[in-house]
């Protein structure tokens, strides 16, 4: 008792009763154990930003830095092991793919239990909206303004791609902007990894990304051969709604798509056809009347000529007639604005880090693939995970069982910040019984203390 006695006569400010019960603790295994536990009450819950059916999205102040993150709650994740995949892709595509164009995670909250947990808690750098809102909101972007978002999109597309990774989900929603025109590609739970020794057909049984923004030879396929190309399309078709302010092949179904698509670029060429897998599609294509290209400058008469030119490009109708990311980026519509050799590339991603996509495996493997990759932003209890001294169960309540309170009450409330309501349970880890006498003592004694400054005899 002596040290914090002494640091308490001399005004040392205790930060909270957690840290008094770590300075009793140091030498015990058990409490190093707990040594990330400090930020149990590191981010101050703000307001409800977004719902969904996968749980809420929360603004937050990080206490320690002052930073604004968004915190994104993902609950009941082992529902569906669809679902617990998805999510086990993207926080490890996150983790892998490090770029300033591509949304960061910055700390996923360790659960109460490694056994039995099912939400997690997802700390995430905050935008201010996204690309959709940008551009519903905004009808005077300049030509500036075009150029910045889509060396951007293309940017961060080469990085990705140089990872060997494919998005398969770009949309205006998926592309989270700030008001300073900074975008970041968000929301990897699509995404895909190619291996060279593994084929690169996939059945496209998740595949509900939507249809506008989809590549002509995906339409109505759900077993097909997948390339960059198919990004790269999505890009063209986002950098045109850029340009217009309206989706650009808003298709109803897929004949309407395939419509909307020729009305645009043309009947593609009986050799094109032959490529597209689906064969409603490829007979639909084939006995379609002969639909000749509109001239882009007449769709687009307020577009810079070179920007058009590199649309045109990035929509060719044949995947093999579009340009990888990097090419893109050498066009001259961005002279002046970077240089392609300097835009960083990443290394391809090992395949042992995405073994459970090429086998079956159980809700109860996912889990533990969830639980080692949220370890990642616990360096000391992953460094005891792989030592084998990894515990189970932990003592104090973890930042998680303090998130859920403060969810549950701003959903209460409306959205809005707040007092937080106390449960009626203490503890929703695991109760701590073996230390629960020791603390009492500790706290009766300290307060007794602090409120007196008389000599504890």
């Amino acid at each position: 008792y002596a040290c914090l006695l002494f640091q308490l006569w001399k005004g040392s400010p205790l930060r909270s009763i957690n840290s008094v019960f770590f300075h009793f603790s140091q030498g015990s295994s058990e409490m190093d154990f707990f040594s990330e536990y400090g930020d149990a009450n590191r981010y101050k819950i703000q307001e409800v930003i977004g719902k969904g059916s996968y749980g809420v999205v929360c603004s937050a102040i990080d206490q320690h830095t002052g930073d604004k993150v968004a915190i994104k709650k993902i609950h009941n994740i082992f529902e569906h092991l669809s679902d617990a995949a998805r999510i086990l892709r993207e926080i490890k595509l996150l983790r892998l793919l490090r770029h300033p164009d591509i949304v960061e995670i910055r700390h996923i909250m360790l659960p109460p239990s490694r056994r039995d947990f099912k939400d997690i808690y997802v700390v995430f750098e905050l935008m201010d909206t996204d690309l959709h809102q940008v551009i519903k909101a905004n009808d005077d972007l300049t030509k500036e303004h075009h150029q910045f978002f889509l060396y951007q999109m293309l940017r961060a597309l080469k990085y990705i791609h140089t990872a060997n990774v494919y998005h398969r989900d770009l949309k205006p929603k998926n592309i989270l902007a700030n008001a300073n025109c900074k975008l970041k590609i968000c929301d990897f739970g699509l995404a895909r990894v190619a291996f060279n020794d593994t084929p690169t057909t996939v059945f496209w049984t998740d595949y509900v990304a939507t249809r506008w923004y989809r590549a002509p030879e995906l339409c109505g396929s759900f077993f097909t051969k997948y390339s960059p190309a198919i990004d790269i399309w999505s890009i063209g078709c986002i950098f045109a709604e850029i340009l217009t302010g309206k989706p650009l092949f808003p298709g109803k179904n897929v004949v309407h798509q395939l419509d909307l698509m020729t009305d645009l670029l043309g009947t593609p060429s009986l050799d094109t056809v032959s490529r597209i897998r689906n064969e409603k599609a490829r007979r639909y294509l084939s006995s379609m009347r002969k639909k000749q290209p509109v001239c882009f400058s007449e769709r687009f008469p307020k577009a810079d000529p070179a920007a058009l030119k590199l649309m045109q490009r990035l929509l060719a109708f044949d995947p093999k007639d579009r340009p990888t990311a990097e090419e893109a980026l050498a066009d001259p519509y961005f002279k002046g604005l970077g240089k392609v050799e300097r835009e960083p590339s990443c290394q391809p991603i090992s395949k042992f880090e995405f073994e459970f996509e090429r086998k079956k495996v159980t809700k109860e493997d996912v889990k533990e693939l969830i639980f080692r990759e949220i370890l990642e932003y616990h360096p000391q209890l992953l460094k005891d995970y792989m030592n084998g001294t990894e515990k189970t169960n932990f003592l104090y309540p973890s930042a998680v069982d303090n998130f859920r309170r403060q969810f549950a009450n701003l959903e209460e409330n409306g959205g809005k910040g707040g007092a937080i309501v106390p449960s009626d349970r203490k503890h929703v880890s695991l109760p701590r019984y073996p230390l629960q006498d020791f603390t009492n003592s500790i706290c009766f004694y300290v307060l007794l203390f602090v409120k007196t400054k008389m000599p504890l005899n």
